[in-house]
């Protein structure tokens, strides 16, 4: 439940570092990123709320990296740069 919920509540897209890359990569819907976690591919999932929403609750396997720390986490995140991560937040309210 708690799953669905994140999901469907959640804006799931990916947190871009240029303004260059925002054409590269799609924002998807929960429906989407549902199909891409049940897929054959690995997929990173990384929850970019505060660490106490994350704590409230958050997406089996999801790590937490806070949307301002993006950056400054990026050891984190694959080597590969084509490797799959989808990112997401709360939305706006």
């Amino acid at each position: 439940m708690l799953m669905k919920r994140s999901m469907f509540c959640a804006t799931c897209f990916l947190f871009l570092l240029s303004s260059t890359a925002l054409a590269q990569f799609p924002v998807i819907d929960a429906e989407q990123m549902k199909t891409k976690l049940e897929g054959k591919q690995k997929v990173l999932v990384v929850d970019a709320r505060t660490f106490e929403e994350y704590q409230q609750g958050h997406i089996p396997g999801a790590i937490n990296i806070f949307a301002n720390d993006i950056k400054s986490s990026s050891a984190k995140l694959p080597k590969d740069k084509k490797a799959p991560i989808i990112f997401y937040c709360r939305g706006m309210e």
